[in-house]
């Protein structure tokens, strides 16, 4: 369980490098938003299931869904998860890199882009694989 946690980390380090330096990393639009309080609920009981070494794979996958979908948009996911930045594996996290990082948690969870995260972060081309 903690190896996968740590390829996932590893993984998301490499996805944003990709992006960063393809151009599809966009660091301009990531901006400091209200978080509100399903966001910050969610986003806190992802980085409570991050941190719970004994978490099955699916309580950490429901908990990063609760979180893609009671956040109203990829700013206010991305400044919610650069304060917590265990909810998505990591120990620090600036604003720009938990923006660029959406690409490995949509992948993951929502590949359909149906939560208002995703869906946010697919129209501004966060999610675009070219």
């Amino acid at each position: 369980m903690v190896d996968m946690r740590k390829v996932l980390s590893s993984a998301a380090v490499v996805a944003f490098i990709i992006f960063s330096t393809s151009g599809c990393a966009d660091l301009d639009s990531a901006r400091t938003t209200t978080i509100g309080d399903a966001c910050q609920k969610a986003i806190q009981e992802q980085n409570e299931a991050w941190s719970d070494h004994d978490a099955s794979e699916e309580k950490i996958r429901e908990a990063e869904t609760k979180g893609l979908n009671d956040c109203k948009d990829l700013d206010e996911w991305s400044t919610a998860v650069s304060y917590n930045p265990g909810s998505v594996g990591y120990e620090e996290l600036s604003l720009e890199e938990a923006a660029n990082s959406i690409y490995l948690a949509c992948s993951s969870v929502d590949a359909e882009h149906k939560t208002p995260v995703c869906a946010d972060a697919s129209k501004r081309g966060y999610l675009d694989e070219s």
